[in-house]
């Protein structure tokens, strides 16, 4: 098993729970098994410190040790994505590598959307279209949260000018049933709208969403802080009844 600063992973994790609460994440989580409730500013302390000291032997590991690889917690899936997040990227193909190793292991929304794009202004400045056509590889995955990764990553680095519309062409496009792929798809297309409203409310016009999608869409959107109220009574017209 993989060990950092002379601890088996398990045991960082199981002793970063002793702070934690697992009653109340475990409830965020139905159906999930291993839940250890540790706090993520935590987890984000230990990812932070393995990415500086030793990322190389910790990727290794987690994606080659069975040991390492079978802890049974939630948590450990979370701070995969996290050491991702902070270490430093020198090939492009490596780190979309390791990223592809961590995908099939999600096993939850927050495991899921606990990643982000390590370095992600070079990256993507340098690497768009690979990052693009990454995340567009997924999106017809069967598995659901590797379907949700790659909505949620179009969603943090993709709702911009130049790709915004090819963004909600893909979104509609998601046909997968599972419940957090829905739920992802609806958040994505409503920070489209809050972006780009008049890009957007075509989406909702001409009926595309699938209609439990269109409707959670329009319900976070009247939920975000950034519109007025005026703005979210038109929109509430556009709700699709059953």
């Amino acid at each position: 098993m993989y060990t950092f600063e002379s601890l088996p992973l398990d045991q960082h994790l199981l002793h970063l729970a002793e702070g934690g609460n697992a009653a109340f994440t475990r409830r965020l989580h139905p159906g999930v098994e291993g839940v250890l409730g540790i706090r993520i500013p935590d987890l984000r302390n230990l990812a932070r410190c393995i990415a500086r000291q030793d990322a190389a032997a910790y990727l290794q590991a987690v994606e080659t040790d069975p040991e390492t690889e079978q802890i049974p917690y939630m948590e450990a899936r979370t701070l995969q994505a996290l050491v991702l997040g902070y270490i430093k990227p020198t090939s492009v193909d490596d780190y979309l590598a390791h990223v592809a190793c961590w995908v099939p292991r999600i096993n939850s929304w927050s495991v899921c959307d606990a990643f982000q794009l390590a370095d992600a202004r070079r990256l993507l400045a340098e690497h768009n279209d690979r990052i693009w056509d990454f995340a567009g590889e997924r999106l017809d995955s069967e598995h659901e949260y590797t379907v949700r990764f790659a909505v949620v990553l179009l969603m943090l680095y993709f709702i911009e000018s130049t790709h915004v519309s090819a963004v909600l062409d893909r979104l509609c496009a998601v046909r997968h049933e599972g419940y957090y792929v829905r739920m992802a798809v609806a958040w994505a297309v409503a920070e489209c709208y809050i972006r780009f409203p008049e890009l957007t409310l075509p989406i909702f016009e001409q009926h595309l969403l699938p209609l439990w999608t269109h409707n959670k869409a329009l319900q976070k959107i009247r939920e975000s802080l950034r519109l007025d109220e005026a703005v979210k009574a038109q929109l509430k017209a556009l709700k699709r009844k059953a």
